[in-house]
């Protein structure tokens, strides 16, 4: 009980956190997505964490769209009876917002938040909107989509040494998602149709734990 009570004190209570793979890829299509965590200890097993991430464009990934795409409107050109165009350019835009809340409840009697195994409900709401563009046809679209997920995450959060902490974590939930188009003048023209409702999750953050 002595080394129970002296790592209830000695635990930090605060942790600032990013996803550094969201830099690599985002949650959405198109997207690298740069995060900012807080997690903050309410009890001896519980935490709430928020975070808040913008959306933008992730340029490799979307130059292999981008060239799908040309060789979509190029293979339509040609079937209209066009002369044949070997390249033309397309731009592929992407930006939003993110916001993520959830409640952590760490297991097990040896170690208390914010460490080791935990069960989350987690609740995430994004707003992300594309604009695809051909200069060369004067051709512009866009998209908006917003997707809510409601999830259950299950995860391992570790503080090396005095200050750093590693959490991984994975799981499943639900996804409720819409994604409206317009055109080139931002009047609506339809609905896509929605994607699979199951949402599996996983990710890495890394932080400064206080």
């Amino acid at each position: 009980m002595p080394t129970a009570a002296l790592h209830a004190q000695d635990a930090p209570r605060n942790i600032i956190k990013i996803a550094p793979l969201g830099w690599i890829h985002g949650q959405e299509p198109f997207s690298v997505e740069t995060r900012l965590g807080y997690e903050r200890v309410i009890s001896q097993h519980g935490s709430l964490m928020g975070s808040y991430s913008y959306l933008g464009t992730n340029y490799p990934f979307t130059f292999i769209g981008e060239a799908a795409l040309s060789a979509t409107i190029m293979t339509a050109f040609a079937a209209a009876g066009h002369a044949r165009v070997v390249w033309t350019d397309v731009k592929t835009r992407t930006t939003g917002h993110r916001y993520q809340l959830q409640y952590k409840y760490y297991l097990g009697q040896r170690r208390q938040a914010p460490e080791g195994f935990y069960v989350s409900p987690h609740f995430s709401y994004t707003k992300a909107h594309y604009t695809f563009e051909a200069p060369d046809f004067a051709y512009k679209v866009g998209s908006r989509t917003v997707n809510r997920n409601y999830n259950v995450l299950f995860g391992y959060q570790a503080v090396l040494g005095r200050h750093l902490a590693v959490e991984l974590f994975t799981g499943l939930g639900y996804r409720d998602k819409t994604e409206k188009t317009y055109d080139q003048n931002d009047n609506y023209t339809g609905t896509r149709e929605r994607e699979t409702p199951l949402k599996v999750s996983s990710g890495l953050n890394v932080g400064w734990a206080f």
